[in-house]
C-alpha cells in the first residue's frame, strides 16, 4: 500500500517524515504546510487584513475614526471568512480521499486484534 504524501504517522521517526516531505513537489509541500498550520493561517490572515484594510480605509477623508475602524473590521472579517471557507473545503476534500478510509479500516482491524 503506498502512502499519501500528506499522511504522517505519529509513530514514525521525524527523519523519515522529513525524507518523505523532500520528495514532494512544491505545491504538495505548500498544501501540506497549509493543512498543518490552518488555524495560525486564519489568525494571521485576520491580523494582516485588519492592518491592510485600515490603511486602505484610512485614505478616505470623509469617514470618522470610528467609521474607519468599523469598515476595516468588516473588510478583514470578509477576507478571513473567505480563507476559513477555503480551508474547510480543503479539509473536506482531504476527508474524501481514499487513504483516509484505508487508515480507518486499518485502525478498526488493529482494534479488533487487541
Amino acid at each position: 500500500m503506498s502512502r499519501s504524501p500528506f499522511f504522517q504517522s505519529r509513530d514514525r521517526p521525524k527523519y523519515i517524515q522529513t525524507m518523505e516531505s523532500n520528495q514532494q513537489s512544491t505545491s504538495q509541500q505548500l498544501f501540506s504546510w497549509v493543512r498543518e498550520q490552518k488555524y495560525k493561517l486564519a489568525g494571521a490572515t485576520f491580523a494582516a487584513s485588519m492592518v491592510g484594510s485600515f490603511i486602505l480605509v484610512g485614505r478616505n477623508p470623509y469617514l470618522t475614526g470610528k467609521q474607519k475602524i468599523v469598515q476595516a473590521r468588516v473588510y478583514a472579517q470578509g477576507l478571513t471568512l473567505a480563507v476559513i471557507v477555503s480551508l474547510a473545503a480543503l479539509d473536506m476534500a482531504d476527508r474524501q480521499k481514499p487513504y483516509i478510509s484505508q487508515r480507518k479500516e486499518a485502525v478498526k482491524q488493529s482494534d479488533g486484534e487487541n
